[in-house]
């Protein structure tokens, strides 16, 4: 999967916040009730039991137990396996709202994708797809007209504060099918490591079905390396002053080719070691917003910037990092790891072309900085009390598209049907130009299988994306309040980020001085924060975490 711009904006917001703060907002919950108080929820249930699947194909470099650092393929074994045995739908319509970051997809009557997975399912998908841009509102009048589907894309975005009323007012339990063995009913779906149900857990019940991601949705700064090894540039920065001096080396402007496509300020911030937004330490929670290294990570930053390492379109709507690195007009970029396979795809065939991800070193050097890991999850999607009636399908269908990498469900999940969506050709997948654009269902956010690492027809660039998550995920740090809730974060981060996204942004750029960072983090603390801080430290200690 590519990391859209649109895509790392909401997980910062989806991190500090974590899921549980996020949904809808009071105003918009009118119409659903008074929800149900945690007591008459019932009692808190036991996570679902976590169970690998056996019989898949080995993977060339096993990933870890956890999930977080995921298993590498370097090829799709031609003989998939079967996940699936019987046909898991009930012979009715399932009607889905989800949201893309692609175009959208050709109807189903044009779309051979779609039309195969409505016939394995059992049960015609009627899919809604909705621009991620315009998801939010489309969610909430679907929401405020009391019309939500069987299966709903339920992630937060910063319009939706309040997830736990609304799952208790419109999304059903499903905990009496999910919890503890209970879900081994539904195997692909006690795959999903346990870490990755908690973002659909609300007062001690299940509701949500997770997208697994773990540290391939953490962001890096890639590098071209082909270009690099022209230069006989090889060195590894072990400074910010490091990392400068490479950008000068590179940066030709007059060639209209930079150093960098941003400044790369997450990049910067992890050589100072600020937080992954919240940290819990000294019993407290600390936001990432107050930590004193912010000062000096937006000064190394408007640095760049103001000395023209940085593409001068950086900041406008105009701004295409993806093409600039794909195409050589920059040496480095700050993506997730989940763009390396994108690259390779989009501009594998120029001749030497390779990437790698820089190591993080501490900003004055003698020492490393720490990566921030991304969640366990994307997001969650939830069923529709309306259908608790045929649970047991759709849960039955949820299972099939959460079939993991190497099943023959995977393949007519994501790829189609061989031959007009896409080809294996010694074990690469090689979709049709027509087959990309019918996959992009948007299903996946809906419920998704652990991610692997593999980048079709190229093991090598494989072999170097499992290296670099095993060098900068043993030190890396989590953000210690996610999804955990906190009623002031609901209500009140999203203008918070809005402000303090535009401070930085003027700050990089120059129209503002970084001291205004100092003055704005101290209000925020006074104003929100401190509160913030306190009710999701309560959360982090109720929850057993400290």
């Amino acid at each position: 999967m590519t990391a859209h711009a649109g895509a790392m904006d909401r997980r910062r917001f989806l991190g500090l916040t974590g899921a549980a703060g996020l949904a809808l907002g009071t105003t918009q919950l009118a119409g659903c009730g008074t929800p149900p108080s945690p007591q008459d929820l019932g009692p808190p249930v036991a996570p679902p039991t976590y169970r690998p699947r056996t019989g898949l194909p080995k993977p060339d470099i096993a990933g870890t137990s956890d999930g977080v650092i995921p298993s590498s393929y370097f090829s799709y074994p031609a003989d998939p396996v079967r996940t699936v045995s019987a046909t898991p739908g009930d012979g009715r319509p399932v009607t889905i709202l989800t949201e893309t970051f692609s175009s959208i997809p050709p109807a189903v009557d044009r779309n051979s994708v779609w039309s195969n997975l409505n016939a394995r399912l059992g049960s015609p998908l009627q899919i809604q797809i909705v621009p991620q841009s315009d998801f939010g509102v489309k969610y909430a009048t679907t929401v405020a007209g009391d019309a939500l589907p069987d299966m709903f894309f339920a992630s937060p975005t910063p319009d939706f504060p309040r997830t736990p009323e609304l799952m208790a007012a419109k999304a059903l339990d499903l905990s009496e099918h999910l919890a503890g063995d209970a879900i081994l009913a539904y195997p692909n779906l006690a795959n999903i490591p346990t870490s990755c149900w908690d973002v659909g857990r609300f007062d001690g019940r299940i509701y949500g079905l997770p997208s697994p991601r773990g540290a391939v949705s953490s962001g890096i700064v890639y590098r071209r390396d082909d270009l690099l090894r022209a230069k006989g540039i090889t060195e590894e920065p072990q400074s910010f002053a490091d990392f400068r001096a490479l950008c000068v080396e590179v940066n030709d402007p007059r060639s209209s080719t930079w150093a960098l496509t941003s400044p790369a300020l997450q990049f910067l911030r992890n050589m100072l070691d600020i937080p992954n937004f919240w940290r819990w330490k000294d019993g407290a929670m600390q936001s990432w917003w107050t930590d004193p290294g912010q000062e000096q990570a937006l000064d190394a930053a408007r640095g760049l910037f103001a000395d023209g390492f940085v593409n001068p379109d950086a900041f406008t709507a105009s701004a295409s990092p993806k093409t600039w690195f794909g195409t050589g007009k920059a040496y480095f970029t700050a993506d997730a790891f989940t763009a390396w396979p994108s690259y390779y795809a989009s501009y594998g065939d120029t001749e030497g072309f390779a990437v790698d991800g820089y190591e993080i070193p501490a900003f004055d050097g003698g020492g490393k900085g720490t990566l921030w890991l991304s969640f366990p999850s994307f997001g969650f999607s939830a069923i529709s009390k309306d259908a608790a009636d045929r649970v047991e399908a759709l849960l039955r269908i949820a299972d099939y598209l959460a079939a993991p990498f190497g099943s023959v469900e995977y393949l007519a999940a994501k790829y189609g049907v061989e031959g007009p969506d896409f080809a294996l050709e010694d074990g690469n997948i090689v979709p049709t130009k027509s087959g990309t654009a019918a996959a992009q269902l948007g299903l996946k956010y809906l419920v998704d299988a652990p991610q692997v690492n593999f980048v079709p027809g190229n093991a090598d660039a494989a072999r170097a994306c499992d290296r670099l998550l095993r060098e900068l995920v043993p030190r890396a740090t989590a953000n210690d309040a996610v999804y955990l809730y906190s009623r002031t974060a609901a209500d009140r981060f999203a203008q918070s980020q809005t402000r303090f996204t535009a401070l930085e942004t003027d700050i990089m750029q120059g129209r503002k001085p970084v001291s205004a960072w100092r003055e704005e983090s101290d209000a925020w603390w006074k104003r929100y924060g401190r509160q913030m801080s306190e009710e999701l430290g309560q959360a982090y200690v109720d929850a057993g975490r400290g």
